[in-house]
């Protein structure tokens, strides 16, 4: 029997650098939101494990991919071997700041454990998605959350209705790089914050004040990627609009209230870019 689940990219609302923890990792504030703009994964039974992916072959078919380390963890854990064949439609840019490998390896958990009968629970699939990355337990649910920790801590709020035009410069940013190019960044920011700041705005629907509060900090990061990525964003800034920067980028994005903006300027740079609606 086919199983087949929609994998959803997300964008940042905002993100918040406190600073860095002795591990390695930053420690940060970010509200995340899913948006209608989806990989496919199907999985059908096979005599072993097969990957095929379709829409992008620049992603590696072996262990350094997420789908397949989600299928070993979840054999370690298990102690079932997936004997699954998984396809993978790839329509979210990669290296976007858009969570698209996050999204897959979520996806990924959950298909395996409806086919073999759910044997782990929503608590373990939490903590096998916290090995995987930080931004893989958001995408267990989807929605609406804040994330805090390095990002695999969350608290969840109803999905909120809100459309956005989203760019992508058509190059990829690497998240280790830009993180690793931040300049020292310490700040008192907590969960409450970001409800105020923008939870609050979002679901009430008071778009000026939710846009004037948005931010990312990893704007501020010294990578030849960011910096790229800002020229995008004054572009946009020159059609009227209040961009942002998705996560570790490159994708950049505006929340739109009322009338689409002419997109003109974009096509003349030949760049990618969609309306899309929060789910």
């Amino acid at each position: 029997m086919r199983l087949i689940l929609p994998s959803p990219a997300k964008v940042n609302l905002s993100l918040w650098i406190k600073g860095k923890r002795p591990d390695g990792y930053h420690e940060l504030v970010t509200v995340m939101h899913t948006v209608n703009l989806f990989d496919v994964l199907s999985f059908l039974p096979s005599d072993r494990l097969v990957l095929d992916i379709r829409g992008n072959s620049s992603l590696p078919l072996d262990k350094g991919n997420l789908i397949i380390k989600a299928c070993r963890l979840f054999k370690e854990k298990t102690g079932i071997n997936p004997k699954v064949s998984i396809k993978l439609l790839k329509r979210i840019p990669v290296g976007a700041g858009l969570g698209g490998g996050s999204s897959n390896a979520a996806a990924t958990l959950k298909g395996l454990n409806t086919i073999y009968g759910n044997p782990l629970s929503e608590g373990e699939l939490y903590e096998l998605a916290a090995e995987l990355g930080s931004d893989v337990p958001f995408f267990l649910r989807g929605g609406l959350a804040v994330a805090y920790g390095r990002g695999e801590k969350l608290r969840f709020y109803n999905p909120a209705s809100f459309k956005i035009l989203l760019v992508f410069p058509g190059f990829p940013c690497s998240t280790a790089e830009v993180y690793q190019s931040l300049p020292p960044i310490k700040r008192e920011v907590a969960v409450e914050d970001a409800e105020r700041l923008i939870i609050s705005p979002l679901i009430n629907e008071n778009f000026k004040e939710l846009v004037d509060n948005m931010e990312n900090d990893l704007e501020k990061s010294e990578s030849p990627c960011v910096k790229e990525v800002l020229k995008v964003k004054e572009k946009l800034k020159e059609m009227g609009l209040k961009p942002l920067m998705s996560g570790s980028g490159s994708c950049v994005f505006s929340i739109i209230k009322g009338e689409k903006p002419d997109t003109t300027p974009l096509k003349k740079e030949d760049w990618w870019f969609k309306f899309l609606s929060a789910v």
